[in-house]
């Protein structure tokens, strides 16, 4: 990585080099002048023959720093690890079976610590089957009128606007003639009490099946006020559930198999870290950066690599 602003660089070699870079991507000059950040009237001056009037050293910095990118990105090419597709483990297997009964028109609820797979399976689960949405909830979709515009964007609709009466009545309208629609409901403790309640209200409707996915204290928040008067209805309805505050050694286990992991200190320690709060999504943290670590280095995976990794990534809290 070198500061073009620190070292001599030949203009025409830049010009030269883009001018060969374009044809040799097919890029059209707009395509070029966003990835290098100069205005593309600009740079395709600098680009012909004549050159350009002004300044043509900061432009053949700029180009150089493009030119440096590219290199940059090669280079981790080579050494970034393809992540594993969808794999099961036993918690998936779980889920995946918490969903089939929902689709069946009835609510339930999987509560689970960080990185137990719940979101790559809510997705997984959404693209494998028809009539399934997957709506992920935030800190600003906490409110009904918020909530539900995410679930209509989760069902399609590009731009929903309305009253919190007009979009449930649409969110109803838009699954009462499908055949068994599942609606799961993501990263459910950013939501409110009366949240919860607008989307019972939808089961009872149109027989829309819910599955609503959280952290543990998204099932505390319906459990504990589980006698109260406004969760009673939503409390009673909940015909399954999932409590999972961390990984399960299976879980674990499947995680190596399919990162391809067979030798048994690696194993233990992928299992180790696998099952702490943070679970599979820090262990496949640490083994992303283990297998770059391990292929920067021509060689194969070592246990030191992953120690390494986990280390590092503890101390920047990227495990959690």
């Amino acid at each position: 990585m070198n500061d073009p602003s620190a070292q001599p660089i030949d203009i025409e070699e830049m010009r030269s080099w883009l001018i060969d870079h374009r044809q040799a991507t097919n890029f059209s000059w707009s395509e070029v002048s966003k990835r290098v950040g100069i205005p593309q009237g600009t740079l395709t001056q600098f680009g012909s023959v004549k050159g350009y009037a002004g300044d043509e050293k900061k432009l053949a910095e700029a180009v150089f720093r493009y030119r440096q990118q590219l290199a940059q990105q090669a280079s981790m090419a080579i050494e970034l690890p393809e992540l594993p597709p969808f794999y099961d483990t036993q918690t998936t297997k779980e889920l995946t079976h918490l969903l089939h009964w929902a689709k069946r028109g009835r609510m339930a609820v999987a509560a689970t610590g960080a990185g137990c797979s719940k979101t790559e399976t809510g997705k997984h689960y959404a693209v494998c089957y028809p009539n399934v949405f997957h709506a992920t909830m935030a800190p600003s979709s906490a409110g009904v009128n918020n909530m539900q515009i995410e679930v209509l964007r989760a069902m399609g609709e590009r731009n929903p606007k309305g009253t919190p009466q007009a979009l449930t009545y649409r969110i109803c309208e838009l699954v009462q003639n499908m055949h068994m629609p599942l609606l799961i409901i993501d990263e459910a403790q950013h939501l409110t009490e009366k949240s919860f309640e607008e989307i019972r209200t939808w089961n009872d409707r149109a027989r829309l099946g819910i599955a609503i996915f959280g952290n543990i204290k998204a099932l505390k928040q319906i459990e504990g006020g589980g006698r109260d008067d406004a969760f009673a209805q939503l409390y009673s309805r909940l015909s399954m559930r999932i409590i999972r505050p961390v990984p399960l050694k299976a879980d674990a286990l499947a995680l190596a198999e399919a990162w391809g992991v067979h030798e048994e200190p690696l194993v233990n320690f992928i299992v180790r870290i696998a099952t702490i709060p943070g679970g599979l999504r820090g262990a496949t943290f640490a083994m992303e950066l283990a297998t770059m670590i391990a292929r920067g280095e021509r060689r194969p995976l070592a246990l030191d690599d992953l120690q390494a990794a986990w280390a590092q990534l503890s101390m920047r809290g990227g495990a959690a």
